[in-house]
C-alpha cells in the first residue's frame, strides 16, 4: 500500500471505504482501528451493506487484514438519493 493510501486509511476511522486485497477481494467495510506498528501491522473492520441513505454492518463479518495484503483503498461508491 502506498503512503497516501495508508494516510487515507488512518484518517478513515469509523468511515466506510472500499478495500482491495492482494487475494483479489473487494470489500465494502467500516474501519474500526488501524494498527501501524509491530511485526504485523493490520486493521480491523466490519463489512457493511448499503441501506437507505447509509450503511449497515453485516452480522459476523468482522475482519483483521494485514496492511501488507491491501493493494488499494478508495472512498465508497455514492449512495442513491432518497
Amino acid at each position: 500500500m502506498k503512503e497516501d493510501q495508508l494516510a487515507f486509511l488512518k484518517s478513515s476511522l469509523d468511515q466506510v471505504v472500499v478495500l482491495e486485497t492482494a487475494h483479489g477481494q473487494r470489500l465494502l467495510v467500516q474501519i474500526i482501528i488501524v494498527v501501524d506498528e509491530g511485526e504485523t501491522p493490520d486493521l480491523f473492520c466490519v463489512e457493511v451493506d448499503p441501506a437507505g441513505t447509509g450503511f449497515l454492518p453485516r452480522q459476523g463479518a468482522t475482519h483483521s487484514i494485514l496492511l501488507a495484503d491491501i493493494v488499494n483503498v478508495a472512498p465508497p461508491p455514492p449512495l442513491p438519493l432518497p
